[in-house]
């Protein structure tokens, strides 16, 4: 073999081996990419757009945090996460109450948070009655949940006497589970976070 097919060789060897760690590399990041990508338990502030953009358009100012005349909004503090600065709602510590004029996205100068034409249109989870836990369902009275729900009759309403979760109505606040928490020592409320 001369010298021209040594060198053929050997760029054919990098070639592979370059192709074969881009691969081990690009199989290595999908695995992890769970990792990276937050799976927090927690909500986004009202308006927020899909999560990918979100995260690209917000620049982590807090001006949502300081405009949240409930202090629901609070900047996270993952590890080892994109989201880590980010401001989220973690409802069993302070839910959003859907205050008047939902001054967060008043405040969102970037479009990470978009406007809404009213309070029962925005979109930021789902909360879910878990019937086996509810203090209702189990026969007792209590109805806490609903009386504090903002959008008390549409998003919740009692059928028997117990709390039900319309779907469609729910905005995913969270200020039922916050409710739930504060006498059932297993909540049985949860928001489902919308991502």
């Amino acid at each position: 073999m001369d010298d021209t097919g040594k060198i053929l060789d050997r760029r054919q060897l990098f070639k592979d081996l370059f192709v074969f760690v881009g691969d081990k590399v690009a199989d290595y990041a999908s695995k992890r990419i769970d990792r990276v990508m937050p799976k927090g338990d927690y909500l986004r502030p009202p308006g927020a757009v899909e999560e990918t953009e979100f995260l690209s358009l917000c620049t982590r100012c807090d001006e949502c945090i300081k405009a949240c005349p409930a202090k629901a909004i609070k900047r996270y503090h993952g590890l080892m996460d994109v989201s880590i600065g980010t401001p989220v709602i973690m409802p069993r510590e302070n839910p959003c109450v859907l205050c008047n004029g939902l001054l967060c996205i008043t405040a969102c100068k970037e479009g990470a948070l978009k406007p809404v034409d009213h309070a029962d249109k925005v979109k930021m989870g789902i909360a879910r009655i878990n019937e086996s836990r509810c203090l209702a369902w189990g026969g007792q009275d209590c109805q806490l949940c609903y009386i504090k729900c903002p959008l008390q009759g549409d998003a919740i309403f009692l059928e028997d006497g117990k709390p039900v979760i319309n779907e469609d109505k729910c905005v995913g606040c969270g200020v039922c589970e916050y409710a739930c928490q504060t006498i059932n020592n297993t909540c049985a409320i949860k928001v489902a976070v919308k991502r």
